[in-house]
């Protein structure tokens, strides 16, 4: 069997015929999209707070390089140290209604070269996101000197209670779903052309049977066909 080819203008005859199918599909994987996200998926909340690591001041009160580049190195051991159980454990104790699983809520990053620790928590709560964030900044605050035998950390800001949650994004998820929608459709209409195996051209004739086409029916209209022959029926009467 020969190769099969669809040109152009087919592509664009079969996604004519199927338009009413493809954005069908769109409507219905958009709308699943959008009610599964409203009203299935639990809106998770996100609280951040900042602590900083401030350079310890010399005994002429200046700061130099040094001791900022050292501020800045301690940010990564900083970071592990508020997400290890010496300071969630007691977080948890210290925040009614926290997890067992704090490690899991909370993301804690900066910035290269920053001296700025970010704590970020997660919840379906938003009240005890914020919760969580704060009580982790000030724990940490507390327990760095003992645990380092420095004093060089400052809550920067304090979280306040989110208003909106930041997942499920609705409007992302409705956008994806439409687009695998319209994807899908498109597939399934190609699908339909390619493995109907149906012979309705001269053209599928030799496609799909390999054989030449030697003559053609036309197509007759019943209702033409009815038309002329009242239109001659009532010509022969006229002329008798």
């Amino acid at each position: 069997m020969n190769e099969e080819t669809i040109s152009l203008g087919e592509l664009f005859s079969i996604l004519k015929r199927s338009k009413w199918l493809i954005i069908s599909l769109a409507i219905i994987a958009a709308l699943i999209a959008f009610l599964v996200s409203s009203f299935v998926i639990s809106p998770t909340y996100e609280a951040s707070t900042q602590v900083l690591v401030a350079p310890k001041e010399s005994q002429n009160n200046m700061i130099d390089s040094s001791q900022i580049q050292s501020s800045v190195t301690l940010v990564n051991t900083y970071r592990v140290i508020i997400q290890s159980p010496a300071i969630l454990e007691q977080v948890q104790e210290n925040v009614t209604g926290a997890p067992d699983t704090i490690a899991d809520l909370i993301t804690v990053n900066s910035e290269q070269n920053s001296q700025v620790i970010n704590i970020k928590v997660q919840h379906t709560n938003p009240v005890l996101a914020t919760d969580i964030a704060n009580e982790i900044s000030d724990v940490f605050s507390k327990e760095v000197p003992e645990l380092m035998s420095v004093d060089n950390v400052k809550v920067l800001s304090n979280a306040s209670v989110p208003m909106f949650p930041v997942k499920p994004n609705i409007l992302l998820n409705t956008a994806i779903a439409t687009v695998l929608g319209l994807m899908i459709g498109v597939a399934i209409a190609f699908l339909r052309v390619v493995l109907d195996r149906r012979i309705k051209t001269e053209q599928d004739v030799e496609t799909i049977l390999e054989l030449p086409v030697l003559g053609s029916i036309p197509v007759i209209d019943k209702v033409d066909m009815r038309q002329q022959r009242q239109a001659k029926t009532k010509g022969e009467q006229a002329h008798v």
